[in-house]
């Protein structure tokens, strides 16, 4: 037997206000309200509670609004800062379900069919949902109903967690106002010359030549009004673009209050992709200029990491190194996402360290060294010299019963670039080295291994290559160049 739908509705209430306080922690507990509309048309339309308290009502133009509270914070909230409120709530919708569809009013309905065994109740998932949207900086209402329809309306009118109970959606619906329902202006007006007022009174009415008198969406509507949402859901494929923006209505000209920002950002940012099962492998900050212009800075990280600090650590070494031209009034930092590093040990051999904590420290240590200074060596070349560069560090590579058996091996670290030295030889064999920290009498040597390196750059160099042990320092390796008889240090085995 086919299981019956059941969805989830997401509604974060003032969509632009919260939006515009995630931005901006530090609007938390101020008087903050929205505006729409420019110029004579602008009015006050979304206030956090603090605006509410101090006396300012919806509907007022900004200049009333500032006479009533003179400290109240009035903005007008970017495209941008709200759609990334928004898609974090869609972010939200794909970590709990395939099947997500959004909504203009910053609404997500999901289909949540088949999850009975993930949460003990239909309020449990309600609950897992409000929380995840508190992890992205969203207080969030939820419903659950079996039309994707009922749900969103039951989110728009109830508070908390609301679940309708299969078989009892007109009950659910009945008390409520007939503006529920969001019907057109015309139906609307026409329903109200009717006396109708709630969804109830509109159920009553009998449905024979409904549709003649009054269209196919009045139909539409009195089905819903009985509590019949048959509906299909148009989902919406996972985007796989994650940003965050911030705009001011003050410039910044010094890195410390960016920063904070920042670091705000990509915790948000870092909360999203978890919520998808991924963690940050990129990073692109554009900062907007004031007066105009762009500036922007690419950040790929050694690994797929969510430590805050550290990524904020590497920001500020970019803009360090690249600093802004002008003031910055505003960011928009998006981030690449890639599943964390999954790492299998083998029974036998040595135990791996856990992936996340490598990620953390790889991206720790290029905050510090620099990226591009951090990973395993890699050799590029095995004719002649060695040139060597950074591979990205794998500590999962080569496990096995096979690595686990290898015999140890010296490990050579090569110097860049190599130190040159004076060497006293006999018949061509090194027997003292002599150097400003390398110093000491040859004990034991093998080779020469002659090698001529870099001869299809056009600009080859034949030399010999030599391990020596040298006393009180250790075992060298030595680059003898036979057409200038200098000497070089090429590194030392550890």
């Amino acid at each position: 037997m086919k299981k019956p739908r059941e969805y989830a509705c997401v509604l974060a209430p003032a969509l632009p206000l919260q939006a515009l306080v995630r931005s901006e922690p530090d609007l938390v507990r101020q008087a903050v309200g929205t505006v729409e509309g420019e110029g004579t048309r602008a009015v006050v339309h979304h206030l956090s509670r603090a605006a509410l308290a101090a006396g300012v009502r919806a509907g007022m133009t900004p200049s009333q609004a500032r006479s009533v509270a003179p400290g109240v914070v009035l903005r007008t909230v970017p495209p941008a800062v709200i759609a990334a409120a928004r898609q974090a709530m869609v972010d939200v919708a794909f970590a709990h379900s395939p099947r997500v569809q959004p909504v203009d009013d910053g609404a997500v309905v999901l289909d949540v069919t088949g999850t009975d065994r993930l949460y003990p109740s239909r309020p449990a998932l309600g609950c897992v949902l409000q929380a995840a949207c508190g992890k992205v900086g969203l207080r969030a209402r939820v419903a659950v109903a079996s039309g994707h329809r009922i749900a969103l309306i039951a989110a728009r009118s109830g508070e908390g967690v609301v679940v309708v109970t299969r078989g009892a959606e007109a009950a659910a619906l009945a008390p409520l106002p007939l503006k529920a329902l969001d019907p057109s202006p015309p139906l609307f007006a026409t329903l109200a010359r009717l006396g109708l007022r709630t969804i109830g009174d509109f159920a009553r009415l009998d449905k024979r030549g409904l549709g003649i008198r009054l269209g196919p969406e009045a139909m539409d509507l009195h089905r819903l009004a009985g509590g019949e949402d048959a509906a299909p859901l148009a989902p919406l494929a996972p985007s796989e673009v994650f940003e965050e923006s911030v705009s001011m209505d003050y410039v910044l000209d010094n890195t410390e209050p960016l920063a904070f920002l920042l670091a705000a950002a990509i915790e948000r940012l870092a909360a999203r992709l978890a919520a998808r099962l991924m963690a940050p492998a990129g990073l692109t900050l554009s900062l907007d200029l004031d007066p105009e212009g762009l500036h922007a800075l690419s950040l790929t990280l050694p690994a797929p990491s969510a430590d805050v600090k550290s990524l904020l650590t590497l920001l500020r070494h970019s803009l360090d190194g690249r600093p802004p031209p002008a003031p910055v009034r505003g960011f928009t930092l998006s981030a690449t996402g890639s599943p964390p590093t999954v790492a299998q040990g083998h029974l036998f051999g040595p135990p791996l360290p856990e992936p996340s904590r490598v990620s953390t420290l790889l991206a720790r240590l290029s905050a510090m060294a620099g990226l591009g200074r951090v990973g395993a060596p890699a050799v590029v070349d095995g004719a002649g010299r060695d040139v060597s560069a950074m591979a990205p560090f794998d500590p999962a590579a080569g496990q096995g019963p096979a690595a686990s058996s290898r015999p140890l091996v010296l490990a050579f670290r090569r110097f860049d670039p190599p130190v040159e030295v004076a060497v006293d030889a006999r018949d061509g064999i090194p027997v003292r080295v002599r150097g400003a920290d390398l110093f000491g009498r040859v004990l034991h040597v093998a080779g020469p291994w002659y090698a001529d390196a870099g001869w299809w750059t056009g600009r080859d160099q034949a030399g010999a290559f030599y391990d020596a042990e040298v006393a009180g320092v250790g075992i060298l390796r030595l680059w003898r160049d036979l057409a200038t008889e200098r000497w070089w240090v090429d590194g030392a085995y550890d």
